[in-house]
């Protein structure tokens, strides 16, 4: 029976904390609520401030309307392997892709299921700004932009999707917790930390 090798401690290393799913909700919700509600303040509010300035900057850049679900009746059909004809929701989804990113930046992305479910046509280009807000263009605007070499609004939504992917890192720290949160808990129960010792020197 091979015996441990001197100088090495046979030390079971405890389970890993359970996930604080509630903590990954509110991230979500808010980028860095979770953190803050863990009592990670100041990294909360970094994660804030970042994604939401990413957010934000890529609305404005695309006149707040490059946030949205597109009208499903005006599409053409899709049709997936396997699942067959699709219409409505799936439909829209698949010929605006971008918004299953953007959606992960949190309630900042309501607005425009909320416009989806309550306007059937895309917007006019001088509407007010309530009717604008995070809902489908009309598509000879967004044409009339790109065709005039105005190239932000294809950068503006790539801002909106880099912020909502961020957010699911977010979202996993929340849950994940604190990195010192295990070797804490180890401290406190009187377990040295599971790591190899210092080979002995022989003579």
């Amino acid at each position: 029976m091979p015996s441990p090798k001197p100088g090495h401690r046979n030390q079971e290393t405890p389970p890993a904390p359970p996930y604080n799913f509630l903590a990954g909700f509110l991230s979500y919700l808010i980028p860095g609520l979770g953190q803050i509600y863990e009592g990670r303040v100041g990294k909360g509010l970094l994660f804030l401030a970042c994604i939401y300035s990413l957010f934000g900057f890529g609305m404005y850049m695309g006149e707040w309307s490059n946030v949205y679900i597109p009208c499903a009746p005006d599409l053409p059909k899709v049709t997936l392997p396997v699942f067959g004809p699709q219409t409505g929701t799936v439909q829209a989804l698949y010929h605006r892709p971008q918004y299953c990113a953007q959606f992960w930046a949190g309630v900042v992305s309501w607005p425009a299921i909320w416009q989806y479910k309550n306007s059937n046509t895309p917007v006019e280009d001088k509407a007010r700004f309530s009717e604008k807000f995070e809902r489908q263009p009309k598509e000879e605007d967004i044409n009339k932009k790109q065709t005039n070499g105005d190239r932000t609004w294809d950068l503006a939504w790539v801002y909106t999707v880099i912020a909502g992917v961020l957010n699911i890192m977010v979202i996993y720290d929340a849950a994940a917790g604190p990195a010192f949160r295990l070797s804490e808990r180890m401290a406190s129960e009187g377990k040295p930390p599971n790591r190899a010792a210092a080979p002995v020197a022989t003579a």
